[in-house]
């Protein structure tokens, strides 16, 4: 169960984070880190065709660096002018003066045939800074017979660094353009505003990739660009409507697949659900749950059981093996009957061996952690924290198995198995629902509040089938009823300790006897507590049967050998082991515009 228990809580936790998406903002360089954290476009389109365009990239800087620079694709297009560059730092705005010296607040300017390469050196340190870049492009716009065409790659997935809140705003010559159409292209979740009234489109996305681009492709009469040169004799409106409406019957494909997916996804998820239920009702049907007559409840026991400790934690706890309390216990046990004795040494205590131990694991830390004879705590962690092949810990859980063999006799395992069953089927289905809740919310939006509130009930269903499933069915035999019964009763009686009269219980021979049993409980030092306020702190400190319990829960629990032993057997584990052409989302794809690779960074 606890292994069933520890994966489903690692499932939520990875639910959680899958859900996060976290923003790549800053990525490291030679100097320091940084991020572009907002970067704004503004386009001016005169009747020309040509377009003014003013750029604003901002930076977050974390260290040292010299500059920034940037790459203007230029091809297919008519040109570009002379770059003024500006740097809004600390609240001002100051001009950068063109220059080829490479100083401080300078830039420079490198044309080729394909690009316009600016570097600008501005020496910046753990700050926030926006540089500005204003230019113009020749021959951004064709005038066909039939429609002017603009198709421009904005961005042009040649930037070292995600960019983050963009923003690029088109602005017409011109205002109620009717037959004003746009497209944009890049990724799906970005979303493209055509405002005809106004004349401009505008384009936004949360991020864009460093490699990703951002392509306007917008249409409208040429009348809007009377004066322009760049003209083209043929028709192309119902080329360009085509080959958007292909684009876009992509893109909504795309769009739609995950959807899909999500769907499919989601489905299945909650037919595996049902499947598991229907299974236990069939398994339940076909073996129901054996019934036993159930004892009278006793309230107090005071009787010492029959059965060491170890097998009495594994009955009260219906486990299916020992715990280092119960192995304390049993200890507690052979050092009544003489065959161990506890030493205090300091800071530790010794295990000293009075015969040759006949339990595998008491062996081995006698015989092989200490010198055959006897064995200290310190021995056994000094051991445990080199044991890289974790002998001690396959001689513990040697032991765990071992003391629960027989425990079949009082535990019924047919009962035990459909009530584990119904408790991993309400864990394993809270788990999937809550993926499917996940998955709708990522993919599946639109049917989030129905899926939640279905999964919710169906949740609470579940755990209300495997509670009534606990509740009804018994996991024990008749004669573990019997034993539980009492094993119930006795460990009351410690939890009650405080307001029984100890001396009428019996005398501290008794004691002697059953406190091995309040060791395995884990209720000792309230035990001990009473024992000395009952039959007076002299007694219980010269008592050498009482040394460990003194000791042990006498000062501050410092020396308790099975949250020591318990440690130390951990350690040893360790060791070892849309075609619309109006506002709308954008589409996949290119539809072949200039400006691919613009793009840069900083130095």
């Amino acid at each position: 169960m606890k292994k069933i228990v520890l994966v489903f809580w690692m499932t939520i936790i990875a639910i959680f984070m899958t859900l996060q998406f976290p923003s790549n903002i800053h990525a490291a360089s030679s100097d320091g880190s940084y991020g572009i954290t907002k970067y704004t476009v503004n386009v001016d389109i005169d009747k020309k065709g040509d377009a003014e365009m003013t750029q604003y990239v901002t930076y977050d800087f974390v260290g040292d660096f010299h500059g920034v620079y940037y790459n203007q694709a230029t091809n297919g297009i008519k040109g570009v002018g002379d770059p003024e560059v500006m740097v809004k730092d600390g609240g001002n705005t100051v001009p950068i003066s063109k220059s080829s010296t490479g100083e401080n607040n300078t830039f420079s300017v490198n044309n080729t045939s394909d690009y316009m390469k600016l570097k600008v050196y501005h020496a910046v340190s753990d700050k926030t800074v926006t540089f500005i870049y204003k230019y113009k492009l020749y021959g951004v716009i064709t005038n066909y017979k039939d429609t002017a065409e603009l198709n421009w790659k904005i961005i042009g997935g040649g930037w070292d660094h995600d960019l983050n809140i963009v923003k690029i705003t088109i602005n017409l010559p011109a205002k109620d353009i009717k037959g004003l159409k746009a497209w944009a292209h890049g990724r799906l979740d970005g979303y493209n505003d055509v405002d005809k009234k106004a004349g401009k489109v505008v384009l936004t996305a949360d991020q864009v990739p460093s490699e990703g681009n951002v392509e306007s492709h917008i249409i409208f009469p040429t009348s809007v660009t009377p004066l322009n040169s760049n003209t083209v004799n043929k028709n192309a409106k119902n080329k360009i409507l085509a080959q958007e409406k292909q684009l876009a019957k992509q893109a909504n494909a795309a769009r739609e697949r995950p959807k899909k997916i999500g769907k499919i996804a989601i489905v299945v998820l909650i037919f595996i659900v049902i499947l598991i239920y229907l299974i236990n009702y069939l398994i339940l049907k076909k073996g129901p749950a054996n019934k036993h007559p159930m004892p009278t409840p006793l309230f107090h026991w005071f009787d010492s059981p029959t059965i060491l400790p170890s097998m009495a934690n594994v009955v009260l706890n219906k486990a299916n093996e020992g715990d280092s309390k119960g192995f304390m216990g049993d200890l507690m046990i052979q050092v009544n009957e003489h065959n161990v004795e506890l030493k205090k040494e300091e800071k530790t205590f010794r295990i000293i061996a009075l015969k040759e131990p006949e339990d595998d694991l008491l062996k081995f830390m006698v015989n092989t952690i200490g010198d055959g004879t006897s064995v200290t705590l310190k021995d056994i962690d000094k051991y445990a924290k080199k044991d890289k092949k974790g002998k001690l810990n396959d001689q513990y859980v040697s032991w765990k198995k071992r003391v629960a063999s027989g425990s079949n006799k009082y535990l019924d395992i047919h009962n035990k198995n459909i009530i584990n069953r119904f408790i991993a089927a309400a864990i394993i289905s809270t788990v999937l629902l809550v993926i499917s809740i996940g998955i709708s919310a990522l993919l599946v939006n639109a049917i989030l509040l129905p899926l939640s509130i279905f999964a919710i009930l169906t949740i609470i269903f579940c755990w209300s089938v495997s509670l009534i499933i606990k509740h009804k069915v018994s996991s024990y035999t008749e004669e573990g009823e019997q034993l539980a019964n009492e094993l119930r009763a006795f460990k009351r009686m410690f939890e009650d300790v405080d307001d029984l009269n100890l001396a009428e219980v019996g005398d501290l021979i008794l004691w002697e006897q059953i406190l091995p049993y309040a060791v395995a409980f884990g209720i000792s030092p309230k035990v001990i507590k009473a024992l000395k306020t009952n039959f007076g702190s002299e007694v219980i400190e010269s008592n050498p049967a009482f040394i460990y319990y003194w000791y042990g829960y006498g000062y501050g629990n410092q020396f308790n050998i099975e949250k020591s032993l318990s440690s130390s057997f951990s350690t040893s584990n360790t060791a070892s082991s849309s075609i619309s052409g109006s506002s709308g989302g954008f589409s996949g794809g290119s539809s072949g515009g200039f400006g691919g690779g613009s793009g840069g960074g900083a130095f």
